[in-house]
């Protein structure tokens, strides 16, 4: 049923529009500055038909590439907001004048003759960088009929431009070959040659020469060639019946020497704190040859953990891998507001480059404030119409041990009032979070150790590239929480989770958390509406009991994979999830039944709880233009399953829908 307030909102808006007071159009016909703008669109030929892939791929590219784009609409394109935004307020200086000009006003967009002719010189020249050499851009213009109304007003003339793309045959690659004066370079060249971007029966696609360029800059600056840049690899062809031969070449650094330069790293030093012939130093050490000094009496974080981050040795070849790789350990560390890794020129041996390792420490101690208000209506029994108001802190101290481990604590208390029933409050949660993560590796029992040195086959469990990353790059994670949560007339429970654990990212896009040790404690309680409604339902009654939910050798697995956004703005994440409860118990329990009887074992009332739950989600989104229009898709499936003497799977651990998260129109859990 529509409120009252949504039918005014409605009738208003019609009778604005019906006026004309928003639509602009009153001020577009006082310019006379030509036709407006409304419809530009791109139409692609070609000598064969293209996939749906690489239309689509061509016009997302070819579409922001137009220099004049008609004005936003709205209701049917009846009106321009923007343009009357533009006219109101493009005179006026108050602040809030400012702001809608700054955010809402739009110009008219007349139709320019000469953005037309750029903008098809500019489609043209993009699609011969995609291997089209041969393409060409033409544009036609409609303009509306200039004619009068009845009552002698003039109506506004409206142009559409089309551009069509004739793309012709596309030149594709016959070979690839490798040269270089430089018998080193050539070497490598010929070495890496697997990992080139360029392939037979590729288009002559601009970016994939581009992509080759830096291949060969990343791999010569990874073998020592500190100062080796694009402009060193040079691309020449021959072509033949629409196919050419290609030839890559990594020119000599000048007209009197064929061969690039080598160098080695030479002395490595690390400043906290400190800027050269400006501050004092007043402490230093040496570890591994690594000089570290400081400008305090003791070092924020400890030069052993330092050290430990560093991918950089003195005496080791120059690798531009390690230089990124420790500005990004560094700046992961938490600790540091700054952190700069360069290379510098050693003043005696013209072969060695020296590190500077500048590191400028952030404050220990910060703190955050939130507080929010919300509202939600729900059709259920439980509640009606709820006002709710969240606040929290958060408190963090980077550095709690000169090790750079990170603690972080926050407090949150959400409270909900029923505004349409009887009772006041309807429901509150408190919660107190307490997480501590150290940046180094922490192999519990020797569990990965040993996974890595277990052969299934002719292959390890772990394979060593997944445990040296684990030793180099994981962090561990210890954590105490604890929550509370309160329905008024129907339930509260206690819940008390620790858990040590590790997390790993191993690129940008794959990352993992494990949880060795995990250890809940589910206290609930129900009050009689609760049993008065759900009383009956034998199953709810099983999974919301006392339990314990305990784990010893790997309680959790998460995995989650992310896809930045491409070239035609679509995002795709991937998680899975893996979670085993009481698996200990019942081993040690099924051990204790051969010679003993089967029992039943609890702790101060607590049954051990035992289950298995599996997750998948996926998410795909995409972003359809600039102005932010974007669609998403997401699936999820799960299971959980309880075994042994478990009758039911924990109601903390079923599955849900509704939340912020989910299915926006319901309450958290309510479905």
């Amino acid at each position: 049923m529509c409120s009252l307030k949504n039918i005014f909102t409605t009738a208003l808006f019609a009778a604005l529009l019906l006026s004309g007071a928003c639509t602009g159009n009153r001020y577009l016909k006082k310019e006379k500055k030509g036709p407006l703008l409304v419809k530009t669109k791109i139409e692609l030929k070609s000598d064969k038909k293209l996939s749906f892939a690489d239309k689509d791929a061509l016009l997302t590219e070819l579409t922001p590439l137009i220099r004049q784009q008609p004005n936003r609409t709205r209701f049917f394109g009846l009106i321009r907001p923007g343009v009357w935004y533009y006219y109101t307020y493009r005179d006026k200086k108050t602040k809030y004048a400012e702001v809608v000009k700054r955010k809402w006003a739009e110009p008219p967009q007349f139709y320019n003759k000469d953005l037309a002719v750029r903008t098809a010189k500019n489609l043209e020249n993009t699609v011969r960088q995609r291997g089209y050499f041969n393409a060409r851009c033409t544009w036609d213009t409609k303009i509306s009929k200039a004619h009068k109304r009845a009552s002698g007003d003039s109506v506004l003339q409206h142009a559409q431009v089309t551009y069509t793309v004739h793309l012709g045959r596309p030149y594709t690659i016959d070979s690839v070959r490798f040269a270089s004066r430089d018998s080193a370079a050539l070497a490598i060249l010929d070495f890496t040659r697997g990992d080139s971007r360029l392939h037979t029966g590729d288009m002559l696609d601009g970016r994939n020469f581009d992509a080759e360029k830096l291949r060969i800059t990343n791999e010569m600056k990874n073998r020592g060639y500190a100062y080796f840049t694009p402009t060193f690899v040079e691309f020449t062809g021959d072509s033949s019946a629409y196919r050419t031969k290609v030839k890559v070449e990594v020119l000599p650094p000048g007209a009197d020497t064929s061969r690039h330069k080598v160098y080695t790293i030479g002395n490595v030093t690390v400043l906290m704190g400190l800027a050269p012939d400006l501050t004092a130093l007043k402490s230093d050490t040496t570890i591994g040859g690594i000089y570290f000094a400081s400008a305090y009496p003791t070092f924020d974080v400890q030069a052993r953990h330092l050290f430990r981050v560093i991918a950089i040795r003195p005496g080791w070849p120059y690798r531009q891998i390690d230089f990124d790789k420790t500005a990004r350990a560094l700046s992961e560390l938490g600790v540091f507001r700054f952190v700069n890794v360069r290379p510098i020129q050693n003043p005696v041996n013209p072969n060695h480059l020296d590190v500077e390792i500048s590191l400028a420490p952030n404050n220990r101690f910060s703190y955050s404030m939130t507080l929010e208000a919300n509202s939600s209506n729900s059709s259920s029994a439980l509640a009606g119409r709820l006002f709710g108001v969240a606040g929290s802190v958060n408190l963090q101290n980077r550095n709690l041990f000169s090790g750079a481990e990170n603690l972080q604590t926050n407090l949150s208390y959400n409270v909900e009032f029923d505004i349409t029933r009887r009772r006041f409050i309807f429901s509150q949660q408190f919660k107190i979070q307490n997480e501590l993560i150290f940046p180094r590796f922490f192999d519990y029992i020797h569990l990965w150790r040993g996974l890595n040195r277990v052969r299934i086959g002719n292959k390890n469990i772990i394979s060593d590239a997944f445990y040296r990353d684990l030793r180099n790059s994981a962090r561990s994670r210890v954590s105490l929480n604890y929550s509370y949560l309160e329905l008024f007339d129907f339930y509260l429970y206690n819940l008390v989770n620790a858990s040590m654990g590790t997390d790993l990212r191993r690129s940008n896009r794959h990352q993992f958390a494990f949880d060795y040790v995990g250890i809940d404690v589910l206290r609930p309680r129900t009050y009689s509406r609760f049993d008065s409604i759900f009383g009956q339902n034998k199953f709810l009654k099983n999974s919301f009991g006392d339990q314990l939910f305990t784990g010893f050798l790997l309680r959790s697995v998460n995995y989650s994979f992310s896809r930045p956004v491409n070239r035609f703005g679509e995002i795709l994440t991937f998680r899975s999830g893996f979670e085993v409860s009481g698996f200990e118990e019942y081993m040690a329990n099924a051990l204790w039944s051969i010679p003993f009887k089967k029992e039943t074992w609890r702790i101060d009332g607590l049954d051990f709880s035992k289950f298995i739950r599996v997750d998948i989600d996926g998410i795909y989104s995409r972003v359809f233009n600039k102005g932010g229009t974007a669609g998403a898709i997401r699936i999820g499936t799960g299971v959980a399953v309880p075994y042994g003497d478990t009758k039911a799977t924990p109601y903390v651990k079923q599955f849900f829908v509704g939340g912020p998260s989910s299915i926006r129109a319901w309450r958290i859990r309510e479905l």
